[in-house]
């Protein structure tokens, strides 16, 4: 029973929950002053970690953990154990700050039938899914995605088109708790259709935040799976640890009501 937040440098991790454990990634450039566990020990892409962000981290905790229960959180986003943000808004201005959901209460969804814990869907932008990575990001490379899964998995387009097409909402950031088991599903499908589109794109004019390009794509296609597997889910409202104080709470409880 590990969540294993993703960083790429230093953080104040000590106040973490039980379970809360850092991972190092795009390690063979980063400095490790805490001395994280690193993602490029064992089987690993660490020097991939410029395009697949996050990705490099849970390619390794596919290959390397044995946790039973796993899970991927970021060194300042994380799950609150709220299931509506107005819950999360209330609870931090009288508290002061946010904290994250505790791996116990997480690992007691699963034992009661929970199969996923996943973000609350967030809207990204105008317009849909497809709509906003065409504005945001270069649409050729979505299309290729595309593409891949149909000659991989031509069962999953119904899915891939719905999500994409017909949605403006998405779980975001690659977040998740789950059984082992289910997560190495996953990652046997997402990493085989990015490796093949990896092939297929060249991201070598983009810009450096535009090469994270595998990382936006990991975004999108968890909830593809999902769509298509159809598992028993939660979701948590995410929050970001530096942007979640009473003030901030105050504001956006405001925005809400």
């Amino acid at each position: 029973m590990t969540f294993y937040v993703i960083t790429h440098k230093h953080f104040e991790y000590k106040n973490l929950p039980i379970g809360y454990v850092p991972l190092l990634v795009g390690a063979n450039k980063n400095k490790n002053p805490d001395n994280f566990i690193t993602d490029n020990v064992g089987d690993n892409i660490s020097d991939k970690n410029f395009s697949f962000c996050e990705l490099t981290g849970l390619y390794w905790m596919w290959k390397n953990a044995k946790d039973e229960t796993i899970g991927l959180a970021h060194y300042r986003r994380y799950f609150s154990k709220y299931t509506t943000s107005k819950n999360l808004y209330l609870t931090t201005l009288m508290k002061g700050h946010a904290n994250p959901v505790s791996v116990e209460r997480l690992d007691k969804l699963l034992s009661n039938n929970v199969d996923w814990i996943v973000a609350t869907p967030q809207v990204g932008g105008e317009g849909s899914l497809w709509q906003q990575f065409d504005h945001f990001h270069h649409i050729k490379d979505l299309e290729i995605t595309r593409s891949t899964i149909e000659k991989l998995f031509p069962n999953y387009i119904a899915s891939f088109d719905k999500i994409m097409k017909h949605n403006s909402q998405a779980s975001f950031y690659n977040m998740f708790y789950t059984r082992k088991e289910e997560m190495d599903k996953y990652c046997e499908w997402l990493f085989k259709i990015l490796f093949m589109v990896e092939k297929q794109v060249d991201i070598s004019s983009y810009d450096q935040y535009q090469q994270r390009l595998f990382g936006f794509l990991g975004e999108r296609l968890l909830n593809v799976w999902l769509e298509h597997r159809q598992p028993k889910m939660k979701k948590l409202v995410e929050y970001n640890s530096d942007s979640m104080t009473r003030i901030d709470a105050a504001r956006l409880l405001k925005h809400s009501i």
